[in-house]
């Protein structure tokens, strides 16, 4: 049986939208045939093997309440990873790596060259330095920047989650295969029935970053005069209301004015908030799809609320344009702007028909079904061999 390694710096299995496609990857890669091991950073398993849903896992992150202690650890990431490696494989046939450390990529070209397997990255952001606070000189956006320019050679195959990254590391890598978000949707339980309530459900689950323009979204919906509001539920699910006015820069006055119907959750746990998508009408996400982040992701939340049977309201960021179709199972906003969110909600509210509003619950599961399951791809995409 060939063996796979997926090395992963995010949190797995309970993390969030990086988990679940390292999972998806996983078991696709099992019912490839392969040995599959994730090796991550999520809660510690103190040097053992466990399993979820069916794929093995190992994390090395260390129990600590020292920062300094914490920072180490996450230095030496990859020379545990590639200790472990060394260690424990005598043969090894695919090596996915999704972010690490600088150094730790050239860790990796060296298990390549020992044991002669096929190395992938697995390639799905590339950060605008609109996004933080210090701009370019972030160490995120500096780790990333490292990623995508220096990193990876011919020595790697990339796995690119949309067409912005295929066309970039097609210069650089050895193969390159788009995929786009992946994840086991027939596991995910789906809502088709409208449920019969006096008000619109709309939706919002994610974090107080940047990235999601939950200024525009807020301000956006602040702009419908009374008798809409009074139609309307909205909920923040993972932000605060003191963060949407520090970090995100809402405006208090248009808190104000949404009291009535807004609803701030704070932070939820994964599962909470993905029921509260299901039992929405809408999910909603707006990105400004001019900057490179919107262009090279490609929103993990879209793929979930499609699953959920919950139609997004969005703008086309990324390749989104390729599979949403507006009015069928989404909403489109024309834009990114508070004026576009507004006109977009009010096109949702127009549709009363409960009949239309079932059938594009029923088109977004089945385009998640169709476009975003991990097992379309079994058929598809082979893993790249050099």
């Amino acid at each position: 049986m060939n063996k796979a390694v997926i090395v992963t710096e995010n949190s797995y299995p309970e993390g969030d939208a990086g988990a679940v496609r390292q999972h998806a990857l996983a078991k696709l890669l099992l019912d490839m045939n392969y040995d599959v091991l994730v090796i991550g950073y999520g809660s510690p398993t103190k040097g053992n093997i466990n399993v979820y849903d069916g794929v093995r896992y190992i994390s090395f992150r260390e129990n600590s309440v020292n920062k300094v202690k914490r920072i180490c650890d996450r230095l030496v990431f990859a020379d545990k990873v590639f200790n472990y490696i060394k260690k424990n494989y005598s043969n090894l046939d695919l090596l996915v790596v999704v972010d690490l450390m600088p150094r730790g990529f050239k860790k990796m070209t060296k298990l390549k060259k020992q044991f002669g397997c096929t190395l992938v990255h697995d390639s799905v952001e590339w950060y605008s330095p609109e996004e933080f606070k210090k701009g370019r000189l972030d160490l995120a956006y500096l780790r990333k920047e490292y990623t995508n320019l220096k990193a990876i050679n011919k020595s790697w195959n990339v796995i690119a989650i949309s067409k912005y990254l295929e066309d970039h590391f097609c210069k650089k890598a050895n193969k390159v295969v788009r995929i786009p978000v992946i994840m086991d949707v027939k596991n995910i339980k789906f809502r088709s029935k409208v449920i019969d309530n006096s008000k619109i459900i709309f939706s919002y689950a994610g974090g107080p970053g940047k990235k999601d323009y939950l200024k525009e979204i807020i301000d956006g919906f602040s702009i419908l005069n009374e008798e809409e509001l009074k139609k309307i539920e909205l909920n923040i699910i993972g932000v605060t209301k003191k963060q949407l006015v520090d970090i995100c820069n809402v405006n208090k006055e248009s808190i104000i004015k949404l009291d009535s119907c807004l609803k701030v959750h704070g932070r939820v746990n994964r599962n909470e908030a993905v029921n509260l998508i299901r039992n929405s009408d809408y999910s909603l996400l707006i990105r400004n799809e001019n900057l490179r982040y919107a262009k090279a992701g490609f929103p993990t939340k879209i793929v979930e609320s499609l699953a959920c049977g919950t139609p997004p309201l969005c703008n086309y960021s990324s390749d989104l344009d390729v599979y949403l179709k507006d009015k069928y199972n989404c909403i489109i906003a024309n834009g990114h702007t508070s004026l576009d969110v507004y006109e977009a909600v009010r096109k949702a509210l127009s549709i009363s028909n409960k009949v239309d509003r079932q059938n594009m619950r029923i088109n977004a599961r089945k385009l998640a079904l169709q476009s975003f399951d991990y097992n379309c791809l079994l058929y598809t995409s082979p893993s790249p061999r050099d």
